[in-house]
């Protein structure tokens, strides 16, 4: 079935964007309610397969970014784009930003910088978390720091909140037990 894993999104306009993906065609797409939940339509899905569990952010314009966790043979975060609130979404890209398949989240800042948690390898294990920022829409990705960087651990399902005060907030797996 369809299934959610990164935090929704409040567009702009109030709409609320629920990413979704059903990994058994390995596909995503998005629930959008404009009533608090009473009823909700469903975007067209991402023009390719391959992706799963999209995290989305809005930009001060309208123009949205999802970033996937793939299982593609890319080993790097791919991106689709959308210009009309997320009902349709473009072509998908590679990011700068290695993949060893895993969890990820990317959040737009107070700032407006784009922050991303992920693994950063391109192969497993995920004994590797760290947050990267982007100061162009995720075109580039300026600065890295790692919170974990230890071999033999696993960290996975990485999630990624801002706070009032503007502090980031993490929480992810480690060995997949806490």
């Amino acid at each position: 079935g369809w299934m959610p894993r990164a935090h929704p999104l409040v567009r702009s306009d109030g709409a609320v964007i629920l990413p979704l993906a059903n990994e058994n065609y390995s596909t995503a797409a998005m629930a959008i309610t404009k009533d608090a939940g009473r009823t909700w339509t469903i975007s067209n899905a991402v023009p390719e397969g391959g992706v799963i569990q999209p995290s989305v952010v809005e930009f001060p314009d309208g123009e949205m970014a999802a970033f996937f966790r793939n299982g593609r043979l890319t080993n790097c975060i791919l991106r689709s784009n959308s210009s009309d609130g997320g009902m349709t979404w473009s072509a998908l890209e590679n990011t700068d930003l290695p993949h060893p398949g895993s969890g990820i989240e990317a959040i737009l800042l107070e700032n407006g910088h784009l922050a991303m948690i992920y693994n950063d390898k391109k192969d497993d294990p995920r004994d590797s978390l760290a947050v990267s920022i982007s100061t162009d829409r995720g075109k580039t990705w300026k600065w890295t720091r790692h919170l974990e960087k230890t071999p033999g651990q696993r960290f996975d399902y990485p999630s990624l909140v801002q706070d009032k005060d503007g502090s980031l907030h993490a929480t992810y797996s480690v060995n997949t037990k806490t």
